[in-house]
């Protein structure tokens, strides 16, 4: 999960020009992605994650030029459009200008780059901000394995996932930041990351863990990914118990919550990447693609184990993932293993 703050900017005159104005633009090409992205997380919703319809949140997207948004704080003199519907939902769009800067949601600020988040406001409502295709693209951020379009949709659904997480995982995450133990660390997806990833002894017990999960999720049947799967689990209790113990034993929590977070918004991103109606891709080929340059942790390991959990069981993601008491990724599988 990214979290980035980011600034709307509108002048005077042009706010003052399209003040009474009623705008209303219809889905044509330049913001069909916007339309492919929703649609596509209503896919994962209904078909995948099994979740019921939440209030439409407040989202921000932008281009070089613009923004669009439901949001009165991002954009309170914006230009109403007929933009896509969330969940069947009429959106009360609004476009407006930037220049080079954006106002969030929340209201705090930040220069137009390249970002893709959700993050709960003071009163605990999600929010989500993303750019659009162009700009990830005039970046240069591609996939060698997936279309552009495939791989920025999958992005899109890993990240909007969390905003159905906040009154569960998040809540836990913030009672962290309240203990004296963690007002020194970062408490983010990549705090384990961040604490180890320099130390070689830990990294070489570390990463092949990793892929002890991944051989578990490509084995050919549930009996193979049953004995992989308690193969890598074992490596996981050994490293935990040798290196999360006396100061560190408080890890434990925070890396099993991001585990889960991370690796469902990886899952949610692949699964729609196979789904017939979504990227229609293989199993080898929506994996390894989303997985590009492998360097977060988090979403390295947690996409893994719930490839393994989803070929172990079928758990009711609505239950036991993003509720107000959710179950972490950890022990979902010890519940599924022998």
């Amino acid at each position: 999960m990214l979290l980035f703050f980011a600034v709307c900017f509108v002048t005077n005159g042009y706010a003052q020009t399209n003040r009474n104005k009623d705008l209303r633009v219809q889905q044509d090409q330049p913001l069909a992605w916007l339309g492919k992205w929703l649609d596509a997380w209503e896919l994962v919703r209904k078909d995948i994650l099994q979740l019921p319809p939440d209030p439409v949140p407040d989202m921000l997207f932008f281009d070089e030029q613009y923004v669009y948004t439901n949001s009165t704080v991002s954009a309170p003199q914006g230009i109403l459009f007929k933009g896509p519907d969330f969940s069947g939902k009429p959106v009360a769009w609004r476009k407006v200008a930037h220049q080079g800067e954006l106002t969030m949601p929340d209201g705090q600020q930040a220069p137009v780059a390249i970002m893709s988040f959700a993050a709960p406001r003071a009163d605990g409502k999600p929010f989500f901000v993303m750019a659009a295709p162009s700009l990830w693209e005039k970046m240069g951020v591609a996939s060698y394995t997936l279309k552009s379009g495939d791989m920025l949709t999958g992005v899109f659904i890993h990240e909007f996932s969390h905003t159905r997480q906040f009154n569960g995982f998040g809540v836990q995450i913030d009672s962290f930041e309240q203990t004296d133990i963690f007002k020194e660390l970062a408490i983010d997806d990549d705090i384990i990351q961040e604490l180890f990833e320099k130390d070689s002894v830990y990294t070489q017990q570390f990463l092949p863990e990793i892929q002890a999960f991944y051989d578990a999720a490509f084995a050919k049947d549930k009996t193979g990914t049953k004995r992989l799967a308690v193969v890598a689990m074992a490596m996981l209790k050994k490293r935990q118990q040798t290196y999360f113990v006396k100061g560190n034993a408080v890890l434990k929590k925070p890396e099993a919550i991001f585990l889960s977070m991370e690796g469902m918004g990886q899952y949610a991103a692949v699964a729609w990447l196979m789904h017939p109606k979504g990227g229609r891709l293989s199993f080898e080929t929506a994996v390894n693609g989303f997985r590009r340059k492998r360097r977060s942790w988090s979403q390295e390991e947690g996409l893994a184990m719930f490839l393994v959990l989803n070929k172990l069981s079928k758990p009711n993601w609505n239950k036991v993932m993003f509720g107000t008491n959710p179950t972490d990724i950890i022990q979902l599988l010890k519940n599924a293993l022998p």
